[in-house]
């Protein structure tokens, strides 16, 4: 299981890469779940 820091960076890798294939429904997903770790605030480790 991956750690919230780690899930967040993985969330960030994904995310560049489906804009970079044009995927925007689930770049635009990706971008929300990032949000709603940081406003929680366990995207920092």
């Amino acid at each position: 299981m991956l750690n919230p820091m780690k899930r967040y960076l993985f969330l960030k890798q994904a995310a560049t890469r489906l804009m970079v294939a044009g995927d925007v429904q689930r770049y635009l997903h990706a971008l929300r779940l990032m949000h709603a770790m940081r406003s929680r605030g366990t995207a920092t480790a």
